[in-house]
This record gives C-alpha cells, structure tokens and sequence, in this order.
C-alpha cells in the first residue's frame, strides 16, 4: 500500500512539473496569403503548416511546405513555385522564435493578444520578425491565429517588371492552427 501510494504521489508531482514543459504540435494549420493590386487578386492556401510550442518557455516554431499552396489558377501557381519562390530549391518557409509574453497568459482567459518573435525564413532568406497574433487555450490545445505581412524583397523575392502592376510588393499573410499535446 505504501508503494502504490508513493507512485501515485510521484506520478502526481511528475504530471503538474511536466505540464509546463509539456509540448503542443500541429500538422494540419492554415496558411493563406492574398495580393491586391488595381490589376490582379491573388490569393493561396495551405493545410500543411506544421506547427511547434514548447509549454514550458513559450519557444514556437513552424515550417510551410512551399510547394503544397494551391491557387485558384494552375498558371499562377506554376509561375509562384517556378518563378518567384523558387520551390525547389527553397521548398520550405519557416518560422523559429518564442512568445515574448508567455509567462503573462491565462490558460483559463478565452483569446489574449501575444507577441512572437524569431527569425522568418521564405525563399532561403532569414528576417528577425516581431509577430502579434492571438492564442487562447481550449480543451487541452492551444489555438493560435495571426495576420502579418511580408514583404517581397525582404525576402530577395524577384518580380519581373512586365507583372509587378499584377503582384503587391506587401503580401498579408494568415495563419490559423491548434495544437494538441505531443
């Protein structure tokens, strides 16, 4: 009886210390991304971000496969992988940072405004980028949703001057995911 209870104190104080660094993922968050000029509308999407957190110190991560953002035109989409981001030889956008304000938020308070910062990496070109977003924590998962922009030649993102009046220099950019326990 007392080692059934010692294990039980034990798996008790293992499972509260663990929640903290407890590691939340996603393999299925949305990305869209939309350009508006006077000429042209573009817009894309993805279901394939996979996404990182780290519980215990607020470190966040998340890689886009380039290649998996479908266009309501194949021709744009053939242009955007072969032309502008350069799928194949960059195949991947990533983001590797933490949520600043971490230690300030409520599991238990609904959606709260975060600020993420890190590095952002499109077409093979790294930016120290400061994000803010919203995250709020529901039925075990983590939710997170952000809108930023990017711009094109922050990244080295080439727009040949016979399209530029057809492609913005500012994309905006969505991401939408839940994470659930690892």
């Amino acid at each position: 009886m007392k080692k059934t209870l010692t294990f039980v104190v034990l798996l008790i104080c293992s499972s509260a210390s663990t929640l903290d660094a407890q590691q939340f993922i996603s393999r299925e968050g949305h990305v869209r991304f939309f350009s508006s000029t006077i000429l042209e509308d573009i817009k894309a999407e993805t279901a394939q971000m996979s996404a990182i957190l780290d519980a215990g110190n607020g470190g966040f991560a998340f890689q886009i496969p380039i290649l998996t953002f479908h266009f309501d035109k194949a021709l744009m989409e053939e242009h955007f992988n072969e032309s502008y981001l350069e799928s194949e030889k960059h195949p991947r956008a990533t983001f590797e940072g933490a949520i600043l304000n971490w230690g300030n938020l409520n599991p238990k308070g609904g959606w709260q405004d975060v600020v993420a910062s890190g590095n952002l990496n499109v077409h093979g070109v790294s930016q120290t980028r400061t994000i803010q977003g919203q995250m709020q924590f529901n039925e075990g998962s983590w939710e997170i949703k952000a809108e930023f922009d990017v711009l094109t030649e922050d990244h080295e993102i080439q727009i040949p001057k016979m399209v530029r009046k057809q492609i913005a220099e500012s994309i905006s950019v969505s991401v939408d995911a839940i994470l659930i326990p690892r």
